[in-house]
């Protein structure tokens, strides 16, 4: 009784790359509002139930501690707008004036970054276009960083990339 798509931006260069032709690139996180608003405006099956979007950013984007306080820095948007005396209905002026509300972030990880959480080991991120690095971080904190985004708002989710490869049925 509904519908929804799933997207990973993790080909999207990153908005700490530089454009071959000067200037940064606008990043995933940008692009993720052009989504949101779209499926904000997608009825599903004709009823008042809204469209449900996925997006999805590799945990070795560059952008990926953008993405994972995106949503929760939007929720505190509307929590501000509240405290003023906003409707604070799901569907009140408070969240109609944030971003991400119609879309489930989640970070896809793989096994390799789930050991590195493990053993409090680093997790170095990649340019998109050249796969250089671009920023080293202890695995644990980006995880850390995840579990307080989805504490406080929900999001994002995990996919576990090389689990849903392992158990892939037409491999």
């Amino acid at each position: 009784f509904g519908s929804g798509a799933g997207s990973n931006l993790s080909p999207i260069r990153s908005a700490r790359e530089k454009m071959t032709g000067g200037g940064t690139a606008s990043g995933p996180v940008s692009f993720m509002k052009g989504y949101d608003a779209f499926a904000g405006v997608v009825k599903s099956g004709g009823k008042t139930r809204r469209a449900a979007k996925m997006v999805i950013l590799d945990a070795g984007h560059p952008d990926i501690l953008d993405f994972i306080d995106s949503k929760m820095l939007e929720e505190k948007k509307a929590w501000a707008l509240i405290e003023q005396g906003y409707d604070p209905s799901f569907t009140g002026e408070a969240y109609a004036s944030v971003y991400f509300q119609n879309a489930n972030h989640s970070v896809r990880v793989t096994d390799e970054f789930m050991h590195a959480v493990e053993r409090d080991g680093d997790w170095t991120t990649h340019a998109v276009v050249d796969n250089a690095p671009m920023g080293t971080y202890k695995a644990r904190d980006i995880f850390r960083r995840m579990a307080d985004a989805a504490h406080l708002c929900g999001d994002p989710g995990i996919q576990y990339d090389t689990t849903i490869n392992d158990w892939h049925t037409s491999a």
